[in-house]
């Protein structure tokens, strides 16, 4: 969806005003943003309203919203937002649907609010390339079948969580808040990952704002965090450069989601007149989305009759459309077979296409030999840079309340597993024995990891259950050394976990440990009882912080319900 409000140049920055200066009212004509509530009641007593295509959640319409739309064209640097909302029931983070004048014409809409197209997107730009074209047609044509709308996400998954996640405020609740003290001119001191103190509403440390732009190709090349469709493909369009800015209006918390031109001078878009005016934008726009839910309540029923009319008017459209072409690939096929009952016409469409063949089949060898050397030379330039290291940046370090949610994680699961091995080693005098090692390497990824794949139950149960049947295996084949054992054990099951889908850097540890040969097909059972128990109280802990989600999903039990259902 493109943004088509009035837009100042793109090196423009927001203008800046010291705390004792009164900024001026924004005054945006409702003709060019939205329709205005009498012309609209006019309209609808002259004549029947036509209906508009809805979109899966209701659009927000009100002028507002647009104002606050359109001051997002006087970011530097700035590609698209998006706005998503913490839903406080379910946990996960709900896309908020803009809607914009582009919408209103018949453009595509959609929860994506584009200023402009990316320079890898563009044709007529010397970035641009086939692949960004293709992922930013998934992001903004609706009309493609492959087409990645925004759907809920939890903390930590996707782009919107994991700057979530990465979030870091002093409020209690989470995210910046903009209550009414903030209105009467208080300074309340907030604080970005990644950037300075800073305060809204005229104090002091208003000229020490910054933004953490976070780099999206990292972020979609991060092992670590778990595979997300939408988030690789906004890297593949050009969009390189994300930040997300928290808010709390009113106990309606969400963020505001930047993606900004990685091409534009970094000076200028980290500039502290720029942070402070994307902060500023996001406030307003997240206060704009709040207000709207009484409103929606209001006029949920009449949306469902706009609904069910623009449905039924599609389903006769799209008959009539489709009913249309059927007829002229008809009347196609009639002419073409016409024009083929001449022998001579045959022969002479033969030879034609013998002859466009062979030339094709002649230039197609020429560009594949040209684009072989090509790929060749690349691949050794990319090899070469490749070794010198990259650009990426440190990840962020956590903040003290999620530090603090780590270490109640570990200190509560790590008490329970070193009283229950006190206890075993006790009662079977030394014999029996919980190997610990591993279950330290566990307890490192749930609480500092919790949205990785690895850190998931389905694959620390699975793949431990692989990793130990599988050395203590090895121990019966004879002639095996235990020095090389301990070699081959890991050498075979972290190639193997990678193959079934099940990688556990836990599981080659536990490979590891029990290649020794002293421990067997007990401690085993023992050892799955310990990860069992550090899963359990992962789920219980990590899921009381608003910014954790574990796991990310049960397949095995979604599974299971689907089966029972059928």
């Amino acid at each position: 969806m493109v943004s088509n409000g009035t837009s100042s140049k793109e090196g423009g920055l927001a203008r800046s005003f010291t705390s004792g200066d009164a900024p001026p009212l924004l005054s945006f004509p409702r003709s060019s943003l939205t329709k205005s509530t009498n012309s609209a009641s006019v309209d609808s007593q002259a004549k029947e309203v036509e209906p508009t295509p809805p979109i899966a959640t209701k659009s927000i319409d009100v002028d507002i919203l647009s104002q606050s739309l359109a001051l997002a064209d006087n970011i530097f640097g700035l590609y698209a937002l998006e706005v998503w909302h913490y839903n406080e029931a379910s946990g996960q983070l709900i896309n908020v649907p803009l809607k914009s004048q582009d919408e209103e014409a018949g453009q595509s809409g959609g929860g994506l609010y584009v200023k402009r197209m990316t320079q890898e997107a563009d044709s007529e730009n010397e970035y641009s390339n086939s692949k960004a074209m293709d992922a930013y047609g998934k992001l903004t044509d609706r009309s493609r079948k492959d087409y990645l709308g925004a759907t809920p996400t939890g903390p930590g998954v996707g782009l919107p969580g994991v700057l979530w996640s990465e979030a870091s405020s002093k409020v209690p609740n989470g995210g910046l808040s903009f209550g009414l003290h903030s209105m009467r001119g208080h300074s309340s001191e907030r604080h970005i990952s990644g950037g300075n103190p800073i305060s809204f509403g005229g104090g002091s440390n208003a000229s020490h704002e910054f933004v953490n732009w976070r780099e999206v190709d990292v972020l979609a090349n991060d092992p670590d965090q778990p595979y997300d469709n939408r988030l690789q493909n906004f890297a593949k369009a050009g969009f390189k450069l994300a930040t997300g800015i928290p808010f709390d209006c009113n106990g309606y918390r969400g963020l505001v989601l930047f993606l900004a031109n990685p091409h534009a001078e970094a000076k200028k878009l980290r500039d502290p007149a720029n942070s402070r005016f994307i902060k500023h934008v996001a406030h307003l726009i997240g206060c704009s989305v709040a207000i709207q839910a009484p409103l929606e309540q209001a006029q949920e029923f009449k949306a469902k009759l706009q609904a069910d009319n623009w449905h039924r008017l599609k389903i006769k459209l799209l008959f009539i459309v489709r009913l249309g072409g059927s007829l002229r690939q008809k009347n196609r096929e009639q002419d073409a077979s016409n024009s083929n009952d001449c022998p001579d016409a045959k022969k002479r469409s033969s030879i034609k296409r013998l002859r466009e063949a062979s030339a094709r089949l002649r230039n197609d060898f020429k560009e594949t030999l040209v684009e072989a050397k090509e790929e060749a030379k690349a691949k050794g330039a990319r090899w070469l840079k490749k070794i010198q290291g990259g650009n990426a940046v440190i990840s962020p370090s956590f903040t003290f309340t999620q530090m603090m949610w780590s270490f109640l994680g570990v200190a509560v699961t790590h008490c329970i597993l070193s009283r229950i091995d006190l206890l075993i080693t006790t009662e079977s005098e030394g014999e029996l024995a919980l190997v610990l090692a591993p279950l330290g390497a566990l307890t490192t990824l749930q609480y500092n990891l919790t949205a990785a794949p690895a850190s998931q139950p389905r694959n620390a149960i699975f793949a431990q259950i692989f990793a130990i049947t599988t050395t203590l295996l090895l121990g019966y084949i004879p002639g095996i050394s235990p020095w090389f054992r301990s070699a081959l054990a890991p050498a075979i099951v972290i190639p193997g976990m990678a193959k079934l889908g099940i990688t556990h850097p836990p599981a080659g540890a536990a490979a590891v440990v029990f290649s020794s040969g002293k421990l067997g097909w007990v401690h085993f059972g023992i050892f799955l009882s310990g990860v069992c128990i550090s899963i359990t109280t992962a789920v219980i802990i990590n899921n009381m912080s608003d910014k954790r989600q574990y796991p990310i999903s049960w397949p095995l039990v979604r599974k299971a319900k689907s089966f029972c259902a059928n």
